[in-house]
């Protein structure tokens, strides 16, 4: 009898731990899951914003976008993406990163992304960043302000939400479909 009861509670004990560990699997393919509609969307959208500038206004672009976590104890789940681009227009270009950032505004409203004020900070001495909101998504801008022969970058950084381990896959949003 004493060995029935040890053998039943060991079944208990290790499909216990195959239900918490296939639990586990799960949220981390539907993170995955959620991470990858993420990264495309926030990809599709910054691919529509950097459509907004004339490619022969540019001199350079960096991509130093990203993955990051969410947790600062170093745990592998939740993560968030960071779609991050510098744009160095010519220096005999036709527009100002100031005017690129000051035309854009209209573009992105007409687009879905409302500014975010409160967030903003006074200009600095060399640049100032606009922020603005679409979807749960965060839109940076940052214009530097130095005259040539200083580079003339607009950077921008869109955030996406976290990905939740209790939710299901986000549906696919890639933009507005509208230059």
């Amino acid at each position: 009898m004493v060995t029935a009861l040890a053998a039943a509670g060991a079944v208990a004990v290790l499909s216990g731990c195959g239900w918490s560990e296939d639990r586990e699997a799960a949220q981390v393919a539907s993170q995955e899951a959620q991470l990858k509609v993420l990264m495309s969307t926030a990809d599709g959208r910054g691919a529509e914003i950097m459509g907004q500038i004339p490619a022969s206004e540019v001199g350079t672009t960096v991509d130093t976008s990203s993955i990051e976590l969410t947790s600062d104890f170093y745990e592998e789940w939740p993560k968030y993406y960071v779609w991050s681009q510098t744009v160095e227009l010519h220096l005999d270009g036709p527009r100002t990163p100031a005017q690129v950032a000051d035309d854009l505004e209209p573009w992105l409203a007409r687009h879905g992304w409302t500014r975010d004020t409160g967030h903003e900070f006074p200009p600095r001495t060399r640049s100032f960043t606009r922020y603005y909101r679409w979807d749960g998504y965060l839109l940076a801008v940052e214009a530097f302000t130095d005259p040539p022969p200083r580079a003339q970058a607009v950077r921008f950084a869109i955030v996406t939400p976290d990905t939740d381990p209790d939710a299901p896959s986000p549906a696919p949003t890639t933009g507005s479909g509208e230059s």
